[in-house]
């Protein structure tokens, strides 16, 4: 059976929602194999010998799960969540620190994921009491973002596949990267994920009978951000890398040979947007203009790739592995 790490990114939540997500993870009818708490708080605290968190962590043990508090480095819980996804494991159960799961959301989300060919992630409901969505139309496209609500806002009653997804999800881990170009906000972080997988080929499903309750505190998590132009940034990030999802975004932010090496497949690319810096051997825009309007390069990194593949073959097929 495949390892499963559940991943918990908390910021100012520690005596009000965040004890209920454990609570719910302890009590999950499969469990996870490991769950860690990345603590991204301004004025961190540690929990471990609290009394109240140390029972959790007692039975955690005597369940047979590990677990880490891990303190993060303050820069957003897309950081945390990208740690999560190379941490090794084959699928990563992502829950907020305001996400309740009720106890048969892993297993069931697990057991679909692994019935079906080539999902890349799968969430169940999304329920944010007293609100419940008219999501009867919703199509869960990227391109209706704006005019429908998320699918996940209301009880689900079939497997639906989507574009994207909103919140707690389970996903497999290491084949796409969170974008480290977002604030510490990190808003959109998990739509640009998820539509992330989608644009590799992977399924993403949305499911029934995994209901997830969201109480929304309006203090911790992104909610502790109150400069708008954070968002904003974000939102430009967004808006940038979805108005350009019919184009191969390639970025070469390497040297004169790399960008020889990378000639010799261009005409294999569909419909490329190329960003580099020598545009005497390929026609391409500059990093600069790359960095503003995508945020985060290292997802182009082909040398960071091939380190995260453990890549024993030759520069070319690495190129072809990561764009084709």
């Amino acid at each position: 059976m495949d390892k499963i790490l559940c991943s918990v990114a908390t910021r100012g939540r520690y005596h009000t929602t965040l004890p209920l997500v454990l609570s719910a993870i302890i009590n999950q009818t499969r469990l996870p194999d490991k769950l860690v708490i990345f603590d991204d708080n301004d004025e961190p605290k540690d929990l471990r010998n609290e009394l109240a968190y140390s029972y959790f962590f007692k039975m955690l043990d005597l369940k047979g799960v590990q677990w880490q508090w891990l303190f993060a480095e303050k820069k957003g819980q897309h950081h945390i969540h990208q740690m999560a996804n190379t941490m090794g494991y084959k699928w990563v159960w992502r829950v907020d620190d305001d996400a309740i799961p009720e106890p048969n959301v892993l297993e069931n989300l697990y057991r679909i994921a692994t019935k079906i060919d080539n999902v890349g992630a799968i969430g169940g409901s999304i329920l944010t009491p007293p609100l419940i969505f008219d999501t009867s139309k919703s199509t869960g496209k990227i391109a209706n973002i704006d005019k429908e609500p998320n699918i996940q806002w209301n009880h689900i009653e079939n497997i639906v596949e989507v574009e994207h997804l909103h919140c707690s999800f389970l996903y497999r881990a290491g084949v796409h990267d969170y974008n480290l170009g977002l604030s510490r906000v990190a808003h959109r972080e998990e739509t640009l994920f998820t539509y992330g997988l989608y644009q590799k080929g992977y399924k993403i499903l949305t499911v029934s009978d995994a209901v997830t309750w969201h109480f929304k505190n309006p203090q911790g998590g992104i909610r502790s951000e109150t400069q708008q132009e954070l968002y904003w940034h974000d939102e430009q990030i967004f808006r940038n890398i979805v108005g350009n999802s019919d184009r191969t975004i390639v970025v070469l932010n390497c040297g004169l040979g790399d960008h020889i090496v990378f000639n010799s497949i261009l005409d294999s690319i569909p419909n490329p947007m190329v960003f580099g810096c020598y545009p005497e051997i390929i026609p391409c825009r500059s990093i600069a203009e790359a960095q503003a309007l995508f945020g985060d390069l290292d997802q182009w990194n082909i040398y960071k790739k091939m380190a995260q593949w453990n890549w024993t073959g030759n520069l070319e097929d690495a190129y072809r592995k990561l764009y084709l």
